[in-house]
């Protein structure tokens, strides 16, 4: 995987500095680069790092070796609702009951698995790198960077809080106040191989809430996470008394929904590298939609 940018005239001057300030590599990335074969070129040619650019002058680095990729998945033809892709990103729109990484049971159908098929059949060898992750039942938004740098970047822009999601659920009732923040310590339910709980040893999570629009049992509620802890959204939930429709495991009634009705309705970040600001958005699934 290569990045390659043109140097306009401000830019000219000592090519180390530019790959500092123009792509804010770190002195570990660019040492790992200079190292590859033609792993920083200017015009095509190997260059040290402390040559002049010119302008106009084209810089080439490479980010990974030409042979990377997650050789361990195996590839899985199934068709990917693709929102948004670059040279950098991927984002697709994941459907309920499918796993993001393969697990116990779906070592060969998970969402990563169609990710690594459709990158060979675009003849790209590159690891699949999920910026966060989504649970079997809730539908939406994934995000993949396709390199270590974009990878590491869009992980800085979650704990800075610029890479948000929005999520939208149907809850049991019609939560009071129809707006709020819960926060909740979460923590591993001991007793269970596969709950969470609240307490307060557990880790620190924050969940904002807003009610959409009522019907005579449940509720559509909007969502924005602080935090990105297991189950948050469910357990939290739960925890004030409103557990998600068909979310069995936190006390939500399947008998309207046969999943978890959760979905990663919206999500905004900037691209890695250009700055840019990105929004996405992932319709409404059909089971939702209905009961909506």
């Amino acid at each position: 995987m290569q990045k390659q940018l043109r140097a306009a005239a401000k830019e000219a001057g000592i090519l180390n500095d530019f790959l500092k300030t123009e792509w804010h590599l770190s002195k570990k990335q660019i040492r790992q680069a200079k190292f590859r074969p033609n792993g920083i070129t200017v015009n095509g040619i190997q260059s040290r790092i402390n040559a002049m650019l010119r302008p106009g002058d084209v810089v080439c680095i490479t980010l990974e070796e030409a042979d990377c990729g997650s050789h361990h998945l195996l590839p899985y033809e199934h068709p990917l609702a693709i929102l948004y892709e670059d040279e950098d990103i991927l984002a697709v729109n994941k459907p309920a009951k499918m796993v993001v990484h393969p697990s116990h049971g779906h070592y060969c159908d998970s969402l990563s698995n169609a990710v690594i098929s459709y990158y060979m059949q675009k003849g790209l060898s590159v690891t699949v790198r999920s910026v966060g992750r989504l649970d079997k039942d809730t539908s939406g938004i994934v995000v993949f960077a396709k390199n270590q740098i974009a990878s590491a970047r869009l992980s800085v822009q979650r704990d800075n809080g610029l890479f948000q999601k929005e999520y939208l659920a149907l809850v049991t009732s019609v939560p009071v106040p129809t707006f709020g923040t819960i926060r909740t310590n979460i923590c591993k339910d001991v007793a269970s191989l596969s709950k969470m709980k609240t307490a307060e040893h557990g880790m620190h999570a924050v969940t904002h809430y807003q009610v959409l629009q009522s019907f005579h049992e449940y509720s559509a509620v909007s969502l924005h996470l602080e935090t990105g802890r297991t189950h948050q959204i469910r357990v939290h939930m739960s925890s004030i008394g409103y557990p998600l429709l068909g979310d069995i495991l936190y006390g939500g009634s399947p008998e309207l929904i046969q999943r978890t009705a959760l979905h990663a309705l919206r999500c905004r970040f900037c691209q890695p590298f250009s700055g840019k600001p990105i929004e996405l958005e992932a319709p409404v699934p059909q089971d939702m939609e209905t009961l909506m």
